[in-house]
């Protein structure tokens, strides 16, 4: 085993000592030592860790060596030189997940620089010896909630928690054991794509593609060619694309009433269609946007979603999964939020719902400070309470946001709101707007306030129907 050492100090023979798993960090959260019965209890040899990276994020996954590495990150307090504990989930190779409480012991060097952090494992329901660490209560918290829908449910894909969440559950549950017609009806940002996609994963046709189109953004014409192209044109194939696929048609009210009935002369054969709307399908029936045989098929399975504003109390955990999503994909993880940043996101109302918390936590947020929790300052003024209306300049100089920002921040706001009063019909915002619908598009591109779950408009008028790799599972998402 190669020898590790802090300055003037040999650990390794000392470690190999102590019959409890223990472990060594740096202050930059990279292993440096771990003896046998640490080895023993992860799977895990110190070849394989040494080096690694502890990193607060997820999802776990067993057999990930970041996901070992999560369950050892030490907590903020650790890192700033105070003791700490936490409780944690293990996930070793070759056994059962295990509870584990962790105890976090810094040492500095003389001038007050940390030099390491000792970690020591110890079981669950053993007394702390070490303050219990609050800046992680809430990421602990989420992984419980991850562990409890895995066991349940058998996914940790659709974030929440109390009695509307566990119906919605139940319901993605008779829909993925289902083969019926699925309507999903939400406000905009609220996941109707995410639940969809969610459908066919615990479904029996998880290995199928999924053919994915979105009514609003495409043509009529475009539409009809990619639904009943000339090669979909046989008895048991109306529609085009592999046999035992799930079709999935976005803005399903939008769809134009002729295609609408080819649609439901096709449902039946061989696909599953799963169709989502942010409009009300019991007004469009009335105003003959929906063909009635279409509406009573899509309504034999209907789920709602509420929004964002309804789910408050949820918040915290939603806004905790987003920066641990946030952490995989940066150099720079955060590891969760003061109070007063809490405060200040379940303050606002939301009306661009979960995809505009993404948008805050994960593109604006989580880069913006430089300290280990989520900070006030860190999120945006539009977002914060009172201020949220301000768009004049700031009155005090030393506000350092300058016009350039204050403007994208600005159109960013409008964009929004224009999609909220038009329902998320590309169209009728860009009128709204008073540009065109190109224009509109690449705007949302190019301000990363393009969904993260559909496919380029431009590129799927060219390409045709995109069939998504559904080999992966569904990246989590609330």
């Amino acid at each position: 085993m190669a020898a590790s050492r802090l300055p003037g100090i040999k650990l390794d023979a000392f470690f190999q000592q102590v019959r409890d798993p223990v472990f060594l960090l740096g202050p930059d959260r990279r292993f440096l030592l771990v003896n046998r019965a640490w080895e023993q209890l992860t799977g895990y040899s110190t070849e394989k860790v040494i080096g690694h990276e502890c990193r607060p994020q997820g999802p776990l996954r067993t057999g990930d060596l970041n996901a070992i590495g999560a369950s050892f990150c030490p907590p903020a307090e650790a890192l700033a030189g105070q003791p700490a504990s936490v409780r944690t989930l293990i996930l070793p190779v070759d056994s059962e997940p295990t509870w584990r409480l962790l105890e976090f012991l810094p040492f500095p060097n003389c001038s007050g620089e940390l030099l390491g952090i000792l970690g020591i494992v110890r079981s669950a329901n053993s007394d702390p010896i070490a303050e219990e660490s609050a800046a992680t209560k809430l990421r602990v918290e989420l992984l419980e909630l991850r562990e409890r829908l895995n066991n349940l449910h058998g996914h940790d894909s659709l974030i929440g928690r109390g009695a509307e969440h566990r119906r919605l559950l139940d319901q993605v549950a008779a829909a993925s054991s289902s083969s019926v017609p699925v309507l999903i009806v939400g406000e905009v940002g609220t996941g109707k794509k995410l639940v969809a996609r969610t459908i066919h994963q615990r479904g029996p046709r998880a290995q199928l593609p999924i053919l994915s189109f979105d009514c609003q953004a495409l043509p009529p014409e475009t539409l009809e060619r990619e639904l009943f192209g000339a090669w979909a044109s046989t008895p048991d194939r109306p529609i085009r694309g592999p046999v035992g696929a799930t079709l999935i048609l976005n803005e399903i009210l939008d769809l134009p009433r002729d295609l609408q009935a080819r649609l439901v002369d096709a449902l039946g054969s061989h696909f599953r269609l799963i169709a989502t709307t942010t409009g009300d399908p019991d007004v469009a029936l009335h105003a003959e946007r929906l063909r009635p045989d279409l509406y009573y098929a899509l309504t034999t399975l209907v789920i709602r979603l509420r929004p964002l504003r309804e789910r408050l109390d949820e918040l915290p955990l939603l806004a905790q999964h987003l920066l641990e999503r946030a952490n995989l994909r940066s150099d720079r993880p955060r590891d969760g939020y003061t109070a007063e940043a809490l405060k200040a996101l379940s303050a606002y109302d939301w009306p661009g719902n979960l995809r505009e918390l993404a948008r805050v936590i994960i593109d604006q947020a989580h880069g913006h400070g430089d300290q280990p929790l989520i900070q006030l300052a860190d999120i945006p003024a539009t977002i914060q309470g009172a201020r949220g209306a301000a768009y004049l300049p700031p009155a005090s100089a030393t506000d350092t946001m300058n016009l350039k920002d204050r403007l994208t921040e600005f159109e960013r706001r409008l964009i929004e709101k224009a999609l909220e009063r038009s329902g998320d019909n590309k169209t009728k915002a860009a009128k709204l707007l008073g540009v065109n619908r190109p224009f509109l598009y690449r705007r949302l591109r190019e301000l990363g306030m393009a969904d993260p779950d559909s496919a380029d408009p431009d590129a799927t008028e060219k390409t045709g129907f995109d069939v998504e790799d559904e080999s992966k599972p569904p990246e989590n998402a609330t």
